[in-house]
């Protein structure tokens, strides 16, 4: 996805915002491409954000943990460290109304004993465990590559880049015209199909982006419900930029659009 991404980023822009931080292969292979870039990144999940910042500031301790854990790894080793600060852990969500982890039920001592475990863990062993639950998720061993954490960490510590936990609609006070946002919201699994409030929301904040200037690049989201329409059919905001035709797509906003257009122009002469 990220060779094809590259496709549709302008020769020019601004700052590079990524408000829905997820693996970053985008940025990363931007961060290689345009090495003066400032690059903005943000989620509003704390582990994702710890882990980015400590990949940018300790990954020899990340590396050093993360192969604790693979040398240790079966399953009553990744139950423990599940158990260790996850509140679904020890019966369902604790903010759930009626679930064993709500307030006032059996469950709601063993929740918040949880999420005391997750307070008392440094950044670096919350970064470790991330990384860990991740590599080792339906495994029978953990998929951990070194050498790509340290190239990462490499780019994160020598270009200028600011990893932030915050909600996505916090970048409004920060875009500008013709900065890049790369605008991939997880609407698999958000709520009420194309209705719902998260699909509302991010619609809200691509046109206030639009209208400010900013070019949105967005890759062919899932449907949030099984058999829902394309989200981004219906956003007047939102056109196909480019299709393989084999499922991937990529998006652009008008303001984009206009730019990829006219380049398309100048290269057919």
């Amino acid at each position: 996805m990220a060779d094809f991404a590259l496709e549709c980023v302008p020769e020019y822009f601004g700052e590079y915002y990524e408000p829905f931080l997820g693996g970053g292969a985008v940025a990363i292979a931007l961060m290689e491409r345009k090495p003066g870039t400032t690059f903005r990144l943000s989620s509003d999940h704390s582990e994702l954000v710890i882990t980015w910042q400590i990949l940018q500031s300790d990954v020899g301790r990340l590396v050093q943990l993360v192969a604790q854990h693979r040398d240790r790894h079966d399953h009553v080793h990744r139950a423990a460290v599940v158990a260790q600060a996850d509140p679904e852990s020890a019966g369902g969500s604790a903010g759930s109304a009626g679930s064993p982890g709500s307030p006032g039920s059996a469950g709601s001592a063993g929740s918040l004993a949880n999420l005391g475990a997750l307070a008392s863990l440094s950044p670096v062993e919350r970064a470790a465990r991330f990384v860990y639950l991740r590599g080792s998720a339906g495994r029978d061993t953990v998929a951990f590559d070194e050498a790509n954490l340290r190239g990462v960490s490499r780019l994160l510590m020598n270009r200028d880049v600011t990893i932030r936990e915050r909600h996505f609609y916090d970048i409004v006070a920060e875009v500008r015209e013709e900065d890049l946002v790369f605008f991939d919201p997880p609407f698999a699994g958000a709520g009420s199909g194309t209705g719902s409030e998260f699909v509302r929301e991010t619609r809200s904040l691509a046109d206030t982006l639009t209208a400010r200037g900013a070019y949105l690049l967005a890759p062919e989201p899932a449907a949030p419900e099984e058999g829902a329409p394309a989200v981004y059919a219906g956003w007047k905001t939102m056109a196909v930029a480019a299709d393989r035709g084999d499922g991937d797509r990529l998006w652009a906003n008008g303001t984009l659009d206009r730019v990829l257009r006219r380049a398309a122009r100048r290269r057919d002469g």
